[in-house]
Parts: structure tokens; sequence; C-alpha cells
């Protein structure tokens, strides 16, 4: 810290603060640069502070900030520069850093106040309607009431709908009717009953010719439109657009449209009874039937295996009965059992039989055990009666 201060201070200062910012800040370098360097350190800090500081604050504040910063630099400067400069460096660094407050106050007050305060209320009212729309909304509510109804309708609607309800109904009913009926019907009619509108692609012809040139499996006709070719027994071997699919086997149809008086049997792909696969060709039977057509029933459990399965026509050919008529004479199958059993699916396993043993009806008339005994249809075997025994019931015991 410098040892010595200035003894004399500016005999001139501003007697007002100044009105504006400074344009740059005075950079109060020194304008010369010390012809040696101090050969050694001071030995000690200074022991006392600078006396010479004004003895107090001034007495009163001023009511008023500055507005704003000097406009330029005070236009004189200190008279004369320090006589002695410093004879060594100081050995520390200051313990504060300057505040960039003015060094001095301003040395008068305002010379005066305002004598009144605003009311912030018109002195009258103005001359003249305003030109445009306020661009806000007020904040507070009018304090009375206008003394005149408006002599023009609004120029603007309400933007937003009522909040609540009338509270009270019309007292009259309307007392015209129209004066005329509507003189046409509405343009479009909804169809409840099905799909008007298709779903299926739709195929285009290119170049004239028929498409994909029928795939091979037909020739091209008249309208640009494909014959597929047919089989041996006449019925076509493919179908679609472009013959690019594969038909399934006909057959009379176990149930399909009316052909004539008592007639649902019409001649249809897989009997209408199964799926036709167009990639391959094959029927795909539903449950219960069978054939490359669907074309006939399937047998129960197919016999379980102790017995055939034939057509109602050929069964009844081996019972001596002819059953060619009928429209399901080979569609209609049935089981022609092994000896020994019986049933729809030949299920069932007989019994041994033969004539009674005391001249009543026996085997002759279809009765099992001899007609003296019943029959076990999971064994094979009899449980005669009182009185009977053997393997048929066939004999008479003589106690009984």
């Amino acid at each position: 810290i410098p040892t010595m201060i200035p003894t004399e201070t500016p005999t001139n200062i501003p007697t007002q603060t100044p009105t504006c910012s400074p344009t740059y800040h005075p950079t109060m370098d020194p304008t010369m640069i010390p012809s040696f360097k101090p050969t050694q350190l001071p030995s000690s800090q200074p022991s006392s502070l600078p006396s010479q500081f004004p003895s107090s604050l001034p007495s009163s504040q001023p009511l008023l900030s500055p507005t704003c910063q000097p406009s330029s630099i005070p236009s004189s400067q200190p008279s004369s520069d320090p006589s002695v400069q410093p004879s060594s460096s100081p050995s520390g660094q200051p313990s504060n850093h300057p505040t960039n407050q003015p060094s001095s106050f301003p040395s008068s007050q305002p010379s005066q106040q305002p004598n009144f305060v605003p009311t912030n209320q018109p002195s009258s009212s103005p001359s003249s309607q305003p030109s445009h729309q306020p661009n806000f909304d007020p904040t507070s509510q009018p304090s009375q009431q206008p003394a005149s109804v408006p002599s023009r309708q609004p120029l603007l609607h309400p933007s937003s709908l009522p909040s609540s309800q009338p509270s009270s109904q019309p007292s009259t009913q309307p007392s015209l009717q129209p004066a005329s009926y509507p003189t046409s019907a509405p343009s479009y009619k909804a169809e409840q009953w099905g799909q008007i509108v298709s779903d299926k692609r739709r195929r285009r012809r290119v170049s004239g010719f028929c498409e994909h040139a029928c795939s091979g499996h037909g020739t091209c006709t008249k309208n640009n439109n494909c014959e597929c070719f047919k089989g041996l027994d006449g019925e076509s071997e493919w179908t679609g657009p472009d013959c690019s699919l594969r038909t399934c086997p006909f057959d009379f149809a176990w149930v399909g449209a009316v052909v004539a008086a008592n007639d649902l049997h019409p001649w249809a792909e897989c009997s209408n009874k199964g799926l036709c696969d167009r990639r391959t060709g094959y029927c795909n039977c539903f449950v219960g039937y069978d054939g490359i057509a669907c074309q006939r029933s399937t047998c129960p459990d197919n016999c379980n295996y102790r017995g055939a399965c034939f057509p109602e026509k050929m069964l009844a050919d081996k019972a001596g009965r002819d059953y060619s008529t009928p429209w399901d004479a080979m569609k209609s199958v049935g089981c022609l059992c092994d000896p020994g059993y019986r049933g729809p699916a030949c299920e069932l396993q007989e019994c041994p039989s033969g004539a009674d043993p005391l001249n009543g009806y026996g085997n002759e008339q279809g009765r099992d055990c001899s007609g003296r005994g019943v029959c076990n249809y999971e064994t094979g075997y009899c449980g005669c009666f009182t009185g009977f025994y053997g393997n048929k019931c066939q004999y008479q015991s003589l106690f009984v």
C-alpha cells in the first residue's frame, strides 16, 4: 500500500450529478513508468491507515436517485500528481475490491416536491366515441349503472353457449301447420337385406387376349372368354376365369336345389357334402361321408372290423330283396357282419342257439339260447333258465 497520500485534493468538484452514462471508463493508469525498481521489499505492514478521511457521513440522503450515468468524464483533473513515488512494491494484495460506487454524494436536495397525488380519474368526459375496439379486458367492475339505453345493436355475437337451461316452458303451442308437403323423396335408400358392394378382386384383360392365355387349360373363344378343357366323363377338369383352378368330382347331391317334384338332389360338386381343394382337385368330405365325390355315407365304427360295408342295394340283393329304385340305393351303406356277430356296427357277439327242447319257438324263430335262456352279447354265453342247461340251453334237467 502506498506510504504517502497526496496532500492536495482537487479544488473544484462538480456540483451536479452527471445526466447520462460515460461512453468509456478512464484507465487511471500512470503516464510514466518508474525509472528504477525497488531493491527490497518492505519489512512490515503500515501501522495505521491514512488519517485524512471525512470525519462523518452526510446528514441526509438524496430523495431521488440519478436517472442516468454521466455523459462524459469530468473536465478537470487534480492539479498535481504525487511528488513522491513509493520506494518499494507493496508486500501484499489489497484486502477488498473497489465497489464501483461514486466517491461523493450530491450536495443539494431537490428544490420542491409534487403538491398533489394523481387520482387516475379523468377530469372530464370524452367528447367523441372511440375509433377502435379496446385490445384488453377491464380489470374491475363499473362503479355505476349506465344512464341511457344503447342506440344500436351489438356488432358481435356471444362466443359461448348458456351454462344453464331455461327455468320455464312456453305457455302456448304453435298455431300453424306446414302449408305444403315435401315434393321429393330422399335420393338414397339403405338396403338392409345384404351386401351391395362387391369385395371380390376385379379382373381385367390385357391386350385383348384371354386372361393368362387360359393358363394352358382351355381355349380362348368369342368375347375373349376361356372355355376350359373337359375330361372323359364330359365334366370340366378346370374352372375359373383363366382356367387356373381344378374342379372336383361331381355326383348327385345329398340335398340341394329343387330339380323336380320330390327331387332335391341336383348334380353337384362333392355332392354338397364336402369342400373342393382347387389346388389338388380333391374333395375334403364332411364327417360321416366318404368317396371321391363324398357320394356315400360311412359305416359306423367301420363295422368294428367284424364285417364288410356295402351299399343298401347290395345288402338287399344278398337278402333276396330289391332296392334299386330309391335315390340313395348306392349312397347309404351298412355293415354285413361276419358269422357270430350282429348289430349296426357288428358290435354284438351272438350266443349259440338251436331247437327248443320242449318243441317251442327256438332258433328257427330267431330266438337266442334255443329260447330257454338270455344271451350276454359282450361274452357270447347263454344264461339258461331254471331247469335247462347246456351251452345253448338245449337240455332239460330232471331235478328241479
